[in-house]
């Protein structure tokens, strides 16, 4: 491909004579040095922590000519430098030229929000799926669509990746995509040149906010409302107390959803339903020309808003009504208020709730089903702020009636460090807890001391298949060990039934 259609639309200067790169022809981008060779571009990226522009060197070494630099730095007279004033927005615009504009091609759909960006976009992938529209996901989980995986590094990943996702997915037969968009991923202008069909907004509560995130609350509000700015159609929660916020600063149409306020589509005549592989939720949908009832196989109220964004999706997207509501029964997510039926006796959930306030979700929701004791099993990530270990630990201790305190990522700390932060937060309260350090006895034992109707959450962990620990990932499925104690459980009683 040619650089100046590589760099179609991109302001940028030169340090040669046109017609010295005007012919130039370039076979791929790269933004990490160590992936570039001859005939790449290297786009130095000024990041938080580390700059680019130090690796360009490394980059001429293995054959790249062509740079796309912010500041002039020193280089052999043959490299050819292109200055731009922001190389994170030249690499999106550069990424969509090279890869052919496909976001453009595809039905887009993007999901922001503190909470249910990763539920929200693979309950949209599995209902539009099932209606005979081949839809991808890009999220949290990683890269999915035609039963292929792929692993992303970040939640919205960068803009390079992002669009050779998009192609790659285009050519595969996807026709629609449904992605999270973080708030880094907006700030870091990773989807300023995404081609935005429909924007969802789940809610907002202070997140990601400190020194290498955004600096206040107001910035991290205003990177979510951005993508306001770049959709057709955006589809937003009403009942959350910044909607009016993310409305004013839109520049698309909007549509909203709603449990409390007037909107329009509004979930009425709530009820809650339990079985041994599931906790699900009904209510009928009432719109301006319509009402009908829809069930989801999930708990609580937090999961009916979900199911309102993805039936908002629906209908703008023509799919039909009575496939849809099908379609959204079976909807599930791994690691996402997961019911694991192993016990016949006992409720055991896998949940990825990490902070005070998804944690204080799903027990609360849980609560609200019948139960004997709810047990919370949790730890916080080692080498992280202690401020989470606090709110985790007074949240579990004010709604629970056990927890048991463990590991969750570790890595350098010692989990008893951490552990002794949460259960700082017990002082004072009438919940009991256990401290087990090694997360899989932990596990165990919670299997082991489950009664007649318990329900008992493994939160923190959720899809992930790997603990940090001392720097390295080791093999951690949360799922598989709980399985394999609740059958060693039962096999046991059987065992003393029978002698």
């Amino acid at each position: 491909m040619r650089l100046l259609d590589v760099m179609n639309e991109v302001e940028f200067t030169f340090n040669k004579h046109w017609d010295e790169i005007k012919n130039i022809e370039i076979k791929d981008i790269a933004y990490n040095s160590s992936k570039c060779e001859d005939g790449y571009i290297f786009v130095a990226i000024k990041g938080e922590t580390v700059d680019g522009h130090k690796y360009a060197k490394n980059a001429y070494k293995r054959g790249n000519r062509v740079f796309i630099l912010q500041d002039d730095i020193e280089l052999a007279e043959d490299a050819i430098k292109l200055f731009v004033e922001d190389s994170r927005i030249a690499l999106s615009k550069m990424s969509s030229n090279y890869f052919g504009n496909p976001s453009k091609d595809l039905k887009v759909i993007g999901v922001t929000g503190t909470k249910g960006k990763t539920t929200i976009t693979n309950y949209i992938s599995s209902v539009l799926n099932k209606a005979g529209l081949n839809t991808g996901v890009i999220g949290t989980n990683g890269t999915f669509y035609n039963g292929i995986k792929e692993k992303t590094l970040n939640t919205t990943p960068e803009s390079y990746e992002l669009h050779r996702i998009f192609k790659t997915m285009l050519d595969n037969g996807v026709k629609c995509v449904s992605m999270e968009v973080s708030s880094g991923g907006i700030m870091m202008e990773r989807v300023k040149d995404v081609d935005f069909d429909i924007a969802i907004f789940s809610n907002l509560s202070p997140d990601h906010i400190g020194p290498k995130e955004h600096p206040t609350f107001e910035h991290y509000l205003e990177c979510k409302a951005r993508l306001f700015k770049l959709a057709k159609h955006g589809i937003i929660n009403i009942d959350d107390k910044y909607a009016n916020q993310i409305i004013e600063k839109a520049t698309c149409d909007i549509e909203t959803f709603s449990i409390e306020n007037n909107s329009d589509m509004k979930a009425l005549n709530i009820e809650y339903s339990r079985a041994i592989d599931s906790l699900g939720v009904s209510f009928d949908v009432k719109t301006k020309n319509e009402e009908f009832n829809a069930y989801i196989c999930a708990p609580g109220t937090f999961s009916i808003y979900n199911a309102l964004a993805v039936i908002s999706v629906c209908r703008y997207l023509n799919i039909e009504k009575d496939i849809m509501i099908e379609a959204l029964k079976s909807a599930k997510v791994k690691g996402r208020v997961e019911v694991l039926p192993v016990l016949d006796y006992a409720t055991i959930i896998v949940d990825y709730a990490h902070n005070g306030v998804s944690l204080e979700s799903i027990l609360q929701t849980l609560k609200k089903y019948d139960h004997n004791r709810l047990i919370c099993l949790f730890g916080s990530v080692g080498g992280r702020t202690e401020l989470r270990r606090k709110e985790l630990g007074e949240v579990a201790s004010r709604e629970c009636d056990l927890c048991i305190l463990t590991s969750d990522n570790p890595d350098f700390e010692d989990p008893m460090n951490v552990i002794k932060d949460i259960a700082d937060a017990f002082k004072g309260s009438n919940c009991d807890y256990i401290v087990e350090p090694d997360r899989k006895v932990a596990v165990e034992k919670a299997i082991e001391i489950a009664r007649e109707g318990d329900m008992i959450v493994f939160a923190g962990k959720g899809h992930e298949e790997s603990q940090l620990i001392k720097g390295e990932w080791i093999p951690f499925s949360e799922t598989e060990i709980a399985i394999n104690a609740a059958k060693k459980l039962m096999e046991n009683k059987s065992e003393k039934k029978l002698s």
